[in-house]
């Protein structure tokens, strides 16, 4: 067992040692010397735009246009379609599909399929974390060259002033659990979840094995609380999310602050928002450090981190097919307090890990 846990080991550090680190949308257009196909999800962040708009004010080739609209229709999505539209139109105006998104992989699978393209670029800025496993399973199995994008905001949800509100609160009102206030709170998203494994990446349980659990601080305390009410666990492993400007550096002791009663006086660890290959290297060094916590345990991975953060638990599931992988779902969306504007977009090469494993 060790000589195996040894080798997935040495498998994610390969990963990390042949895989590009993200790239700077403009940087990495200057490299490009080939049409490409675009695949785009519709979301009700104005940041799932910032890709296609910036491919068409600079005028850049493309083959084609692929938009992943969410099958549910529901009324948030529709905030922006006018605009995808419009940078559709402008990108490739003979060449534009749209097609359902059940928030699974098989939407990208037919995506990449009708773009026909030898090179993609997949920009998952509005796939869900629980859709992105699908997502990255569908465009990692393809024969093509597939280039993954995101795109921050230009302001993130709670604000400064949010999170200072919530601590005045605080202070007036003693006998409230700060968790209560945020769940509470009308940004983000509610406070009930439902969870689920991440089909295709289930994993699954050794008899006499008890559990432990590596999650992601979400600013909703009750999202990770959720899976946590799901099972017994005898080991917790918890990570914070450091963020990648200074000026947000607030929201790191934020996290911790807002789950303080779940994570009690577990270990927490702190792993950048930002470089999905850091967090790989972070996360297998947790799974492999010794003694192995995979050889103690069934581990299991909750991705309630950031989109970054959730493909390097992507990566590192692929690799460990022992890992059950949990999602935890909201049940309302504020789409309103979520995000607001458009910041940074960023793009990298997507390796395949199973072609590693195999």
């Amino acid at each position: 067992m060790t000589d195996c846990l040894s080798l997935e080991h040495a498998i994610c550090i390969e990963y990390i040692n042949k895989s590009g680190q993200e790239q700077n949308l403009e940087n990495w257009l200057k490299e490009q010397d080939r049409p490409i196909g675009l695949i785009l999800c519709e979301g009700f962040e104005e940041r799932s735009l910032a890709i296609g708009e910036k491919l068409a004010e600079l005028r850049t080739k493309v083959d084609c246009v692929i938009i992943g609209r969410y099958s549910n229709h529901l009324e948030e999505n529709k905030k922006y379609l006018a605009r995808f539209a419009k940078l559709a139109n402008d990108l490739a105006p003979s060449n534009t599909k749209i097609i359902d998104n059940d928030n699974d992989g098989v939407w990208v699978r037919k995506a990449i399929e009708l773009s026909g393209a030898n090179a993609v670029l997949l920009d998952i800025t509005s796939i869900s974390n629980r859709g992105l496993f699908g997502a990255l399973d569908a465009a990692s199995a393809s024969n093509r060259q597939i280039f993954i994008g995101y795109s921050e905001p230009a302001q993130y949800w709670p604000k400064k002033a949010d999170w200072d509100a919530i601590n005045q609160n605080l202070s007036v009102n003693t006998s409230i659990a700060i968790s209560e206030l945020v769940d509470k709170a009308p940004w983000l998203f509610g406070y009930e979840h439902c969870v689920e494994t991440v089909p295709g990446h289930e994993g699954y349980d050794s008899v006499g094995y008890g559990h432990a659990l590596i999650g992601f601080l979400p600013f909703k305390a009750a999202r990770l609380a959720a899976i946590i009410e799901r099972e017994i666990y005898s080991e917790f492993i918890f990570i914070a999310g450091r963020p990648r400007l200074e000026e947000n550096l607030w929201r790191l002791q934020a996290l911790k602050r807002i789950n303080i009663f779940t994570t009690k006086n577990w270990e927490i660890k702190e792993i950048s928002t930002f470089s999905y290959r850091n967090a790989i290297e972070q996360i297998a060094a947790l799974l492999f450090k010794n003694p192995s916590l995979l050889e103690k345990y069934d581990v299991h991975l909750a991705i309630t981190g950031s989109k970054l953060q959730t493909i390097a638990c992507w990566v590192v599931s692929s690799i460990v097919s022992s890992i059950t992988v949990i999602a935890s779902i909201p049940a309302v969306y504020y789409p309103e307090s979520f995000s607001d504007g458009i910041g940074v977009s960023w793009v990298f090469e997507l390796l395949s890990p199973r072609k590693l494993v195999s």
